[in-house]
């Protein structure tokens, strides 16, 4: 299935559950379950929400990457100019072992994951979700597509998150949208896809 029938499904069964439980806040639940049915995927480099997580960084290692190769240029140039070869070609090859490795999208997305989470740490002390969530999608980018993110465990994980979250906003029923909308994505795959999913 794509991102958007997953956020479909996932709205639906969060929009049921919070009128269910007569919860008395819907916006922020909604959001929280429609981000939540998009989760799992963060182990496939093409899914929306990676798209949408990475493309800030991805921004700024371009504007990196531009400065970096006109530094490198120069470097390298006056380098070989005064004749110390083989540092030029050390800083040449170093350089472009670097930008083969953050061409790839799964790897920007983890380092967002860390950067969300050392940002968690450090400047949100105490907020424990924003620290979680980076590190569920720093880990989650590492993983083959359809393996742990698609299983009970790495739901009863973000579920925890989503418990968290819901601490650290003081709004109900964000870990009851967060689990349901997660859940939606894996029965949603389970039930309309070729490929089934592992639960455990």
């Amino acid at each position: 299935m794509d991102g958007k029938s997953h956020v479909i499904v996932g709205l639906f069964a969060t929009g049921v559950t919070m009128y269910a439980t007569k919860n008395d806040s819907m916006t922020v639940p909604l959001i929280v379950g429609a981000i939540s049915s998009l989760a799992p995927d963060l182990d496939h480099h093409n899914s929306s929400l990676t798209k949408k997580v990475s493309m800030p960084l991805k921004v700024l290692f371009s504007l990196l990457f531009l400065a970096a190769t006109l530094f490198i240029v120069v470097k390298t140039g006056k380098l070989i100019y005064s004749g110390s070869w083989i540092y030029a070609v050390g800083i040449l090859t170093l350089f472009i072992i670097c930008v083969s490795w953050l061409r790839h999208l799964k790897t920007i997305l983890m380092l967002t994951g860390i950067l969300i989470a050392v940002i968690g740490w450090f400047f949100f002390y105490g907020y424990w979700s924003i620290f979680a969530i980076g590190l569920f999608i720093a880990v989650s980018s590492r993983l083959k597509h359809r393996g742990p993110t698609h299983s009970l465990y790495f739901l009863a994980v973000w579920s925890g998150i989503c418990y968290l979250l819901q601490k650290d906003l003081n709004v109900n029923g964000l870990w009851l949208a967060g689990t349901v909308g997660y859940f939606s994505h894996l029965l949603a795959d389970q039930l309309f896809t070729k490929q089934s999913i592992k639960w455990l």
